[in-house]
């Protein structure tokens, strides 16, 4: 009995076994019928035949096929799309090269006629120049549509020559001029370490010395307008040999100032005058001696600036400390810069008379103060508002930053060496920044450099406690910090060319830029936190965020430079019988159709259209 239930009990043990094994390959055919089921689109759960699988096998099957050769469409739709845009980059691009050197003044006559938009200039000019212009760039595919340009017109277009024997010494002149200007304020901070530390002038106050160093290169801006009017009534020689003498003569009186209403006077009154009669007319020289290259002559010239914090920091701050006093210092500056200034005034030449029979010299100056024609241009307010935000950055950026030195614990003479390198790095940088401007587009490269500077400043700067950083960054910094002095006037001549337009802009230009610089500095002490552990944090995220904001307000004239190089070529194309035209033509002008429609989204593809601009 024993046996037998045993036997049973086996029996039934066997049989649950075999059921369970059943019951686990049914469920694995169902999900692996539901998973052949899923990739064809259905669920296999509800029963359906073999027959009927296989046909959705089958579906599924030809469902991956559809699929990959969709991708692989897709993909070559793709790499030709990105293809062909980059093909139009390049012939765009090239065109804008081309037309930088065929046409120098994109508004010569902008101002000429008041009733006219620069469109139906570029239009009306077009008609005569075009042809000759999209055979050029197109290599020879119109080449039955040149036109001779008559000699007339050459000379009304009157291009620069981009160098000659006298157009570079003239550049080297401007170089030596800077240097021994507006140049001579990057020493201004060995002699404020000085006053500060030995109170020589009792009662004054930080912004009193703050004051000084604004002024110098503030009010001189502010007033170019009326160096560059005088030069107009008077030989431009006369005029920048009179703002030598008061140069000598600020620098020689100062010496000898006894109270802080003294020095602000002489050391920041008085040699601002004489800066900007120095100086001042030395903006208008570059750009009719240079075309193509006009970024990097103005840069040349604009390392002058940097070149004297080489030149002059380490000899002033021995005769300081060697004398115990500011005087024999600032007579040395005196003396030196007064003998350079005078050699490269001799030196220095216009390609073109600036003296000009006109109104009287007040009518004169007021006439250029209220040039809104120009003023209110869309393109030129933008270089304007940039030139002043960036104006902003860069003052404080230069006087902040041989006491940040102090502030994270470095010696003197570590500060004055990092202040050194970064002279060293604005004199190198410059012609450097002017060359990728010529290169790249001035445009472009305007906004590219105050963008990453204003970056820079934000996540680098602050994190900067080391001299070897220091040195680092401030190199870095140097380097990039100058690219206003390097563009605002070609940006400027692009807008409005040459002549009494180029005149007028330059002094409503740095009317407006050299307010921020006089107050900057005062700002950059303001800002400043003696009791937090990073003193100069705001002053570091105002900088970066100024620098950054430049650089969007210029976005603008970007778009206005783009759609004026595209107007151009279309007009080109358009003066041209339809029946000579090229496939390549009839492409491009089915694409500035689309780049130049009005409205937002036509300016936004235009504003980043990655051409040289």
């Amino acid at each position: 009995m024993k046996d037998t239930t045993d036997k049973e009990d086996m029996s039934e043990s066997l049989s649950s076994e075999s059921l369970e094994t059943q019951s686990i390959d049914s469920n694995l055919s169902r999900a692996d019928l539901s998973s052949l089921s899923t990739s064809a689109g259905e669920d296999v759960g509800s029963g359906r035949t073999v027959e009927q699988l296989d046909s959705e096998n089958t579906g599924g099957a030809q469902i991956g096929r559809r699929r990959s050769s969709l991708i692989r469409t897709l993909s070559n739709n793709i790499v030709s799309r990105t293809s062909t845009l980059m093909d139009a980059v390049r012939d765009d691009s090239a065109y804008a090269s081309a037309h930088d050197k065929k046409r120098p003044d994109y508004g010569a006559e902008l101002y000429k006629s008041q009733s006219i938009l620069p469109t139906d200039i570029e239009s009306q000019r077009g008609e005569k120049e075009a042809p000759a212009e999209s055979a050029s760039v197109s290599g020879g595919e119109s080449a039955e549509t040149v036109s001779e340009v008559s000699e007339k017109e050459k000379e009304e277009l009157d291009v620069p020559p981009d160098g000659t024997f006298w157009g570079w010494t003239t550049c080297i002149c401007i170089m030596l001029i800077n240097m021994c200007s507006w140049g001579t304020n990057t020493v201004y901070g060995v002699f404020l370490d000085y006053y500060v530390r030995t109170s020589r002038f009792p009662g004054a106050t930080m912004e009193d010395y703050a004051l000084i160093g604004g002024l110098c290169i503030g009010l001189s801006f502010m007033l170019i307008s009326v160096a560059n009017t005088l030069i107009r009534r008077f030989h431009y020689r006369i005029v920048m040999a009179f703002g030598a003498c008061l140069v000598i003569i600020g620098f020689c009186t100062a010496s000898v100032a006894k109270t802080i209403t003294q020095l602000i006077m002489l050391q920041g009154f008085l040699l601002s005058i004489g800066f900007a009669l120095t100086s001042g007319p030395t903006f208008v020289m570059i750009p009719s001696w240079f075309l193509k290259k006009r970024s990097v002559a103005q840069g040349i010239g604009a390392a002058g600036v940097g070149l004297a914090g080489v030149v002059f920091s380490k000899p002033v701050q021995h005769m300081i400390q060697e004398d115990d006093s500011p005087v024999w210092a600032l007579r040395m500056l005196g003396i030196t810069c007064g003998v350079v200034l005078f050699i490269s005034i001799i030196l220095v030449r216009t390609r073109r008379p600036l003296q000009v029979k006109s109104d009287s010299l007040l009518k004169t100056i007021w006439h250029n103060f209220t040039r809104w024609d120009i003023l209110f241009r869309m393109p030129m307010f933008c270089v304007i508002f940039w030139n002043f935000l960036f104006s902003l950055s860069f003052s404080i950026l230069l006087f902040s930053f041989s006491s940040y030195s102090t502030a994270i614990g470095l010696t003197t003479s570590q500060g004055a060496m990092a202040t050194l390198v970064e002279s060293i790095a604005q004199t190198v940088g410059r012609p450097i920044l002017g060359l990728l401007s010529d290169r790249f587009g001035r445009a472009n490269t305007t906004i590219f450099v105050c963008t990453l500077l204003g970056i820079l400043s934000m996540v680098w700067w602050i994190f900067v406690k080391s001299y070897p950083n220091l040195i680092i960054f401030g190199f870095v910094a140097g380097f990039l910090m100058g690219i206003n002095w390097v563009n605002f006037s070609p940006l400027s001549a692009d807008v409005v060319g040459g002549g009494d337009d180029l005149l007028a802009a330059i002094s409503l230009l740095t009317f407006f830029g050299g307010m921020p610089q006089i107050v900057a500095e005062i700002i950059g002490l303001k800002l400043k936190r003696p009791e937090m552990s990073q003193p100069f944090l705001y002053c570091q995220i105002f900088v970066g965020v100024a620098s950054i904001i430049s650089a969007v307000v210029l976005l603008p004239f970007r778009c206005w430079k783009i759609s004026k190089i595209l107007r151009a070529r279309q007009a080109a194309i358009l003066a041209v019988d339809p029946l000579k035209r090229t496939e390549k033509d009839r492409i491009r002008l089915d694409r500035y159709h689309v780049l130049l429609k009005p409205g937002l989204s036509g300016k936004l593809m235009r504003t980043f259209y990655p051409i040289k601009a």
